[in-house]
């Protein structure tokens, strides 16, 4: 009988661990507030760092700096405009990406957004990008280990990666930077000390880069 008490308090606790395994795992990601000594307007130009993914040549004559937002609609058409940018301009246009979560609207913004850097750990930043506006109305977390499966990532260290938050300070860094540059939506983008709100239409957008070369 003794026996058989000690196996139901065993699986008991066992139970108790694996239950709080997934609640920590379920937990939100929210990037703080901004500090008190960030103000909007602070800053006119945003920096480009090793740790911004970019496509492209980094001599191109032209660059275009985005804050944007995995789960924003208007970021999913801009961020099509920009690959036929790219595309377009092969030689003399660069896309540097930068992270404006809007947790308010977007809660897997943020947890996206992480997701997104440990792929960019493996070299896959934009095929990732790709994969997350492609799956925008159905993203959820259970998504992010198998998009990292199908772009043949390793899944483990991917996981490991998202689990321990390891790119949040890269998230939470961008996210910083546009309050301080008074960014209050997204896409947003800069192309010299020019700033623009919004999607614009491809044509537009080709137009604009063609009078910037």
């Amino acid at each position: 009988m003794s026996r058989r008490w000690l196996a139901f308090l065993s699986i008991g606790a066992l139970s108790v661990v694996v239950f709080i395994f997934f609640v920590m795992r379920l937990r939100p990601i929210e990037i703080p507030e901004p500090s008190q000594d960030i103000q909007a307007g602070s800053i006119s130009q945003p920096t480009i760092t090793f740790v911004n993914p970019s496509l492209g040549p980094q001599d191109a004559k032209v660059t275009v700096v985005v804050f944007s937002d995995f789960e924003c609609e208007a970021c999913k058409t801009f961020a099509t405009s920009l690959e036929v940018a790219t595309k377009t301009y092969p030689k003399d246009l660069r896309v540097v990406w930068k992270d404006l979560p809007n947790e308010s609207l977007h809660p897997l913004s943020t947890p996206s957004a992480i997701a997104a850097h440990c792929a960019d750990r493996q070299g896959k930043f934009w095929e990732y990008h790709d994969a997350l506006f492609t799956r925008q109305s159905a993203i959820s977390e259970t998504q992010f280990p198998l998009i990292a499966n199908e772009l043949e990532l390793d899944v483990r260290k991917f996981q490991t990666c998202y689990d321990e938050r390891d790119t949040l300070p890269i998230v939470r860094k961008d996210y910083e930077e546009g309050i301080a540059l008074g960014i209050t939506s997204t896409p947003a983008f800069y192309i010299g000390e020019d700033v623009y709100i919004g999607a614009m239409a491809l044509e537009n957008l080709l137009a604009l880069v063609q009078s910037k070369l």
